[in-house]
């Protein structure tokens, strides 16, 4: 009886040694396999406490994990009321529920070629780790230290997060993010059916919303259609939120700080997708895009040179997308207004400015740049400068904008009839190109230049003619000193300038700039006519001239030609130079063959009529003050000539004075042999004449020779006006004089 007990406890020993020694190869298995994979993935420690597993999930207390890979990446992990919840069907096991009370996390990227720690998981690394996510995720305090471009930055807040796996639909996040003592919540909705799909995504800051996003998905017969809105409302500056992005995005947050805290953005749009897309294969091999609507506005918006008021756009877009293809093309009634601009480096402002964009298309071929091109109309109301007479100016051109360069091309008009066609190009390199040509004027329909131009002279009327134009403008990338070139031409001229009828002008003027120098060349004036009362002309003048641009009246003129015919004779200036910032300026004038006849005809002295050919000089001094003739002289050509005198008046008052009587009479037929006469003028316009004659009158004493030394004084200025008032100018000249010549009360 004694041996059968020993024999089941051997056999019962036997039984357990076979059970345990699998279990415990399975347990050593399994415990080099998990030794291996934290090997494998770099854990160094995994600390748990408060462990509580069942097959539907697990609780944890206490988690601690640290990981560290060869790449550099480090991951320290603690998380406090730790429970997950599976689901082990066999057709598809997935995580359920994950909820955490609170998170603290640690994460240095792994390092790049460069031996610089990366700041953000990649797409792949994303994709993966949401993969693995639950289909709900709670965290109630997330404490994180993440690399960011300044070292490491701390993140605060909360998230929870819902999705129903491989069905997609529906999905909801909620991200609470703390600040210091800010707020932000950013809160989504995805929902509805697969085809008919639904996302509302919303950002608050502050509890005050700052972002909304809805998109609606609807499916038709041949495709799918995506209806979306974006509204961004005007809010209180957030000077903390962009300091809080710099922290985490570094330079690439820059741009955001030029968006105004007062910008209000509505936008509306239609995509149609092809009918065999599905949400889940990512973005569809082509896009069309629908009655796209865009519009933006801000109560005032400054930069470092303008300021602009009120500045709104109004887009409607519409194009495809097949990539890597893109066009979009503005629609009718697309434009961006400001009420008002103000520059103030230039001096300038324009009142109601509207760009009409109808018909731009934004491009981007397959091996291409994006590029801007197609029709430009720019319009406002009034445009004020300091050299321009404040009126409404029109654009209508065309606009090409790619990263190489930007080309504008159209005609500038104005309210006054003024057309420029312009081209205007501005490479990437910042420098700025512009050519201009000048539309023909015909003045006979009037003088846009006047009417545009504050510095056009008040006693110039251009009133026949032609006048042409064309410049070119450049300036280098961060140059503020342009090079420049104009040139103009008149054809036929006429018009009144001051008290002076002028005709028949025909002239070619050429100016650059280059640097701080101006230089201009007119080749070729004539004049037809200039009559201030005594008609001059024709008049041929050639001049070069030149001066520091700080300066442009106190340059060097070089005269080459200064001719003019006077009254059967001519003026000449032999070729000079003048310096005009010495004054004054020396210009002697030759006359040759002034005819005396034509002279006397008129001088306006009743009963003086004569014969002769004059010759001299009058030394012209250019002052401050005006013009002045400094010992010029006078003098009759050989063999002489006669002056008759005939003056009932003058003849009466001689009959008591014998000297006076006798000089009458030797005048009444005087044949002179000599003529010279000492000329003075000053600049108030006060003519003195010392003429000394030497001749006889045949009737008078059997021609006896007669020398007589005659002082004349005349106001040239008040001579002119009788000779206007006479009727030698045109009636427009006459009653400027009248108007002058009126007292002024």
């Amino acid at each position: 009886m004694a041996a059968r007990p020993q024999r089941w406890r051997r056999i019962l020993l036997g039984t357990a040694l076979g059970l345990l020694l699998p279990l415990l190869a399975a347990t050593g298995y399994g415990w080099l396999q998990w030794q291996r994979l934290q090997q494998e993935q770099g854990i160094v420690r995994l600390d748990w406490r408060g462990l509580v597993l069942s097959r539907h999930g697990l609780q944890v207390q206490r988690l601690e994990l640290e990981q560290l890979t060869a790449d550099g990446r480090r991951l320290q992990l603690g998380a406090d009321a730790l429970q997950l919840d599976w689901q082990l069907s066999r057709s598809e096991p997935y995580l359920q529920r994950l909820a955490v009370q609170q998170l603290q996390l640690d994460w240095q990227a792994p390092l790049t070629p460069t031996g610089q720690p990366s700041r953000l998981p990649g797409a792949e690394q994303l994709a993966s780790l949401l993969a693995w996510l639950p289909r709900q995720l709670t965290i109630e305090r997330i404490a994180a230290s993440l690399p960011c471009p300044d070292g490491r930055c701390r993140l605060e807040g909360q998230l929870q997060l819902q999705h129903p796996g491989a069905a997609l639909l529906p999905a909801s996040l909620r991200l609470e993010l703390q600040e210091a003592e800010h707020h932000i919540l950013l809160s989504g909705e995805l929902g509805g059916a697969l085809d008919a799909a639904r996302l509302q995504l919303a950002l608050a800051l502050d509890d005050q919303p700052h972002l909304v996003l809805d998109a609606q998905l609807a499916a038709a017969a041949d495709a799918r259609t995506l209806h979306g809105t974006l509204q961004l409302p005007a809010h209180p500056p957030v000077p903390w939120l962009h300091d809080w992005l710099a922290q985490w995005l570094g330079a690439a947050a820059a741009p955001l700080r030029q968006v105004p805290d007062a910008l209000q953005l509505d936008a509306a749009w239609t995509l149609r997708l092809p009918a065999s897309w599905q949400p889940q294969d990512g973005l569809p091999p082509q896009i069309q895009l629908d009655h796209a609507r865009l519009q933006a506005r801000l109560p005032r918006l400054r930069t470092d040179d303008l300021e602009l008021r009120r500045p709104s756009a109004d887009l409607r877009l519409s194009g495809r997308w097949q990539a890597p293809e893109l066009l979009l093309t503005f629609a009718q009634d697309s434009q961006i207004t400001v009420q008002r601009l103000d520059s103030a480096a230039a001096g300038l402002r324009l009142d109601e400015l509207r760009a009409g964009l109808a018909g731009l298309q934004l491009k981007r071929a397959a091996a291409g740049t994006p590029q801007l091109a197609g029709p430009l109309v720019l319009h406002t109301t009034r445009l004020q400068q300091a050299q321009l007479q404040p009126q409404r100016w029109d654009w209508q051109g065309t606009l090409a904008a790619s990263a190489a360069d930007i080309r504008l091309a159209g005609t500038l008009r104005n309210a006054a009839g003024l057309a420029v066609d312009l081209h205007v190009q501005r490479p990437a390199s910042g420098a700025v190109n512009l050519q201009g040509t000048l539309a023909e004027i015909v003045l006979a329909g009037g003088n846009p230049l006047a009417k545009t131009l504050r510095d056009w002279p008040a006693l110039l009327e251009l009133s026949s003619g032609r006048l042409q134009g064309n410049g070119t403008l450049r300036l280098a990338a961060g140059s503020l000193t342009p090079s420049a070139d104009l040139n103009l031409q008149l054809q036929q001229v006429g018009g009144i300038v001051d008290r002076s009828e002028l005709s028949g002008l025909d002239a070619r003027l050429a100016a650059e700039l280059r640097g701080e120098k101006l230089f201009i060349e007119l080749p070729d004036l004539r004049l037809a006519s200039l009559n201030p009362g005594v008609p001059l002309g024709p008049l041929q003048l050639r001049a070069d001239y030149q001066a520091a641009l700080a300066q442009p009246l106190a340059g060097r003129l070089q005269l080459w030609q200064a001719d003019s015919d006077l009254l059967g004779g001519q003026l000449r200036v032999a070729p000079t130079r003048l310096e005009l910032a010495h004054r004054p300026l020396q210009l002697p004038v030759q006359v040759r063959g002034l005819e005396l006849a034509k002279l006397l005809e008129v001088y306006p002295a009743e009963g003086l009529s004569g014969s002769g050919t004059l010759d001299g000089q009058l030394p012209l001094r250019i002052d401050r003050d005006g013009l002045g003739i400094d010992q010029g002289q006078l003098q009759a050509r050989a063999p002489g000539g006669v002056l008759r005198f005939h003056s009932e008046r003058i003849r009466a008052f001689g009959q008591s004075n014998p000297a006076l009587r006798l000089a009458t009479l030797a005048l009444e037929d005087f044949h002179y042999d000599q003529l010279e006469s000492q000329v003075s003028y000053d600049p108030q316009g006060k003519l003195l004449l010392v003429l000394r004659l030497h001749g006889r009158n045949p009737a008078l004493e059997g021609g006896r020779p007669v020398n007589f030394t005659i002082n004349l004084e005349e106001d040239v200025p008040s001579l002119l006006t009788s000779l206007q008032l006479s009727g030698r100018v045109n009636e427009a000249i006459q009653r400027r004089v009248q108007q002058r010549l009126q007292p002024r009360h």
